[in-house]
């Protein structure tokens, strides 16, 4: 069963430059503890500073092993030193797909 998990950030402004080019670094460091990037979406219209990321794991025991392999990680701690200047909130959600869902 694949497990999704759901990060909503919001950004603080004029951030998003430099939130990008820490998330471009970070996605492959993620795959390396078993989490794929799905998508990330920001608003076209609406509050801009807003962004919703999606990724699938294969076991719910993946997420914690990502969490504290990302926190252990040299690597990636040096890429996420940026992170209290760029973001205000974090939340993150574990979500499974509907029935309806194909």
């Amino acid at each position: 069963m694949a497990y999704y998990v759901r990060t909503d950030v919001s950004l603080k402004l004029g951030r998003s430059q430099g939130y990008n080019e820490m998330m471009d670094r970070l996605i492959p460091v993620m795959a390396r503890y078993g989490w794929r990037f799905v998508i990330g979406l920001q608003p076209m219209v609406g509050d801009f500073t807003k962004l919703l990321h999606v990724w699938e794991v294969d076991e719910f025991d993946d997420i914690r092993r990502g969490l504290e392999g990302c926190a252990a990680d040299p690597e990636a701690r040096a890429i996420l030193t940026p992170m209290p200047e760029l973001l205000h909130t974090e939340e993150l959600s574990v979500m499974l797909k509907t029935p309806y869902s194909r």
